[in-house]
């Protein structure tokens, strides 16, 4: 799609990849509205992407994904703000075995109701203008993953529920393309919360997590760029590893399973 001059929304962008992935959308010419559940910090973040890019271009909206009620606000508040949203990032995100509801229901839960909200506005048959939905999942979506067995199972979940959207015979009617990206863990905020009680077998966590390395914000970055800008990117997986770098695994629907 062609960034300038459309709209995103992206949830969980107060820090790590949904900050960053905001900010690139910025540099080519999008308006973005941003929401996460950390206010403050959301709000610094507002001010410093206005200060780079413009007041009108970047909006902070406090939403917690895991209230069907809040996310649906969000979405009528980015649409009244900017008449429109083009592209729905969604990628709040939360690891941690100890808190296995709130990861079924931030990771897999607002997921799909995110994406139902975007596909309600922008399908053509509607009245919509079309427009892509990328649902941020995870390695840990297309393979095992041991010590963070509750992630692993929404990540999957992630993945099956867009390229089940993905292969929807009427989704081109709809003007709509559906995507998924699938990094292994980067370097950011998110990693450095794991706890003894966030997973289970900590220090072989950390073992495994040092033995592959952690992938640079950039390289996802990248991988996300390259997605969003396809012409056709419906039903398209991007993986990123420390070993592979950045994969695009082009209409395949097939379980990708990278070099670790």
């Amino acid at each position: 799609m062609r960034l300038r001059g459309a709209t995103a929304l992206v949830t969980g962008a107060a820090q790590g990849l949904g900050k960053a992935f905001s900010e690139a959308l910025l540099s080519r010419g999008a308006s973005v509205c941003l929401s996460d559940v950390q206010g403050q910090k959301g709000k610094g973040v507002e001010q410093e992407l206005q200060e780079n890019y413009g007041k009108d271009k970047a909006m902070f909206i406090q939403c917690d994904v895991r209230s069907e009620e809040n996310l649906s606000n969000v979405f009528k508040e980015a649409v009244s703000k900017f008449g429109h949203v083009d592209l729905m990032v969604n990628n709040a995100g939360i690891m941690n075995e100890s808190r296995v509801r709130d990861v079924i229901d931030i990771n897999l839960f607002a997921v799909i109701k995110g994406s139902q909200l975007a596909i309600n506005h922008m399908r053509k048959d509607q009245g919509g203008r079309g427009g892509v939905i990328v649902n941020v999942a995870s390695i840990a979506g297309l393979m095992p993953v041991y010590f963070f067995p509750s992630y692993s199972a929404t990540k999957h979940g992630v993945v099956g529920f867009t390229l089940s959207w993905a292969v929807n015979p009427h989704i081109k009617g709809y003007g709509i393309q559906m995507a998924c990206m699938c990094p292994f863990f980067a370097d950011t905020a998110f990693i450095d919360s794991i706890e003894e009680n966030s997973c289970y077998h900590l220090k072989e966590a950390q073992q495994t997590l040092e033995y592959t390395g952690l992938i640079e914000v950039d390289t996802v970055v990248k991988g996300f760029l390259q997605l969003v800008e396809s012409d056709n990117c419906n039903g398209d997986v991007i993986t990123v590893s420390k070993a592979d770098g950045v994969q695009y695994n082009r209409k395949s629907g097939r379980r990708v399973k990278p070099k670790l």
